[in-house]
């Protein structure tokens, strides 16, 4: 029974990373260089278990449950609070952005295999899809997180078959490995892989899963370990065999490269799972964010809805809709951003808490100026120079 609850919650946590992100890592390993990109996932992996533990202490120190605004609302002050509504109203419709640009990629590449020409433009299909997921969020859809768990697991099962039909055509003389497309390109993997790696939606429903099952909470930290490190090793895989097997030919959704090569069902497969993964992952974010709203800064259904619809569309009308630059600056701004209030907010409770988590992060004044000031260069690299 033991074993079966800590399963089921390094589950929670990998079905939650493992999602739209990942299909682009191929692509930029492809063009900032394999070596480079690898050098980035250790690095950016070690921050973000560093991250979701100390998420994880701040959960296991406060008696009342909230989300990341919340807990910044308790334990900070209200200056804090306005700031990290304003980085949540970016991080989600950024977010949001992403999964539709994404999104409509792999519509595409299924409307386009029943027609023998582009008969749709891809700007049509992406505006046609937030229509469609804008609606189904007025619907308060309850089993959305069961369905995109299963999902990201056949996600899973997914990028397991890829490489292994893959495996036989990889060439290491179609890898880049030191060579970027541009001056800045190798600061790209850092922002993309903090998006693709972050789950912290999930800390909290993993620590759930072992409290529901009574399981001691000693196994909370090795829960979060390897929830994180597992997806980590995935993303290598995939990403590894893929640019090897496509090279420079690596597409930005790492599936339709491969069709000459694996054949147009596994690709229309590929494609299909993709957009699943992709759209459930659209709605829970959207509903996730959307109770943050109202239960985290007291605003109406109404304006919550507004804005969740609402936002990512701004944001495309903006013009920004190269999917690389905005995965690489949602993950190393708003991203590096979320990670200092949590250390601020962790701080604190360590402080102000009267709890004892069963495990505590060393944190002193050097180690925050240490992780900020870094944060706080990622962030401005993402923003100004990788642009």
């Amino acid at each position: 029974m033991n074993k079966l609850a800590v399963s089921e919650a390094i589950a929670v946590l990998v079905g939650t990373i493992i999602g739209a992100g990942v299909f682009t890592l191929p692509y930029i390993a492809a063009n900032s260089g394999v070596l480079i990109a690898i050098s980035w996932l250790i690095i950016v992996c070690f921050i973000i278990i560093f991250l979701h533990l100390c998420f994880g202490e701040i959960i296991l120190r406060t008696k009342e449950d909230y989300r990341l605004p919340g807990y910044i609302g308790h334990y900070l002050n209200s200056s804090a609070k306005k700031f990290v509504l304003l980085i949540t109203f970016l991080t989600f419709a950024f977010s949001l952005l992403i999964y539709l640009l994404l999104g409509s990629q792999f519509l595409g590449i299924i409307i386009n295999s029943l027609f023998s020409e582009n008969i749709f433009p891809q700007g049509l299909i992406m505006i046609f899809l937030w229509l469609c997921l804008s609606l189904i969020i007025l619907t308060n859809g309850k089993k959305l997180s069961k369905i995109n768990f299963y999902l990201s697991f056949l996600l899973l099962c997914l990028f397991l078959v890829i490489i292994v039909f893959a495996q036989p055509y990889f060439k290491a003389e179609n890898l880049n490995f030191f060579e970027f497309s541009n001056k800045w390109g190798w600061l790209i993997p850092y922002g993309a892989f903090f998006f693709a790696l972050s789950g912290m939606v999930a800390v909290p429903e993993a620590i759930k899963v072992l409290e529901k099952r009574q399981i001691n909470k000693n196994q909370i930290k090795k829960v979060i370990i390897l929830g994180t490190l597992i997806p980590a090793f995935c993303y290598l895989a995939f990403m590894v065999i893929v640019a090897g097997v496509s090279g420079f030919q690596t597409t930005v959704e790492a599936i339709q490269g491969l069709k000459g090569i694996l054949g147009s069902g596994i690709i229309l497969l590929g494609a299909g799972l993709g957009f699943l993964a992709v759209v459930t992952s659209y709605l829970i974010f959207g509903s996730y964010i959307k109770n943050s709203f109202i239960n985290d800064f007291g605003w109406s259904s109404f304006i919550s809805h507004f804005l969740i619809i609402i936002g990512p569309i701004l944001i495309y009308l903006l013009r920004l809709e190269n999917l690389i630059k905005l995965i690489s600056f949602t993950g190393g701004m708003l991203g590096g951003f979320e990670g200092i209030m949590i250390l601020l907010v962790l701080k604190k409770a360590k402080k102000q808490s009267d709890l004892e988590p069963p495990y505590q992060i060393p944190l002193n004044k050097v180690l925050i100026a240490i992780l900020i000031t870094a944060f706080v260069i990622g962030a401005l690299c993402q923003t100004f120079l990788v642009y």
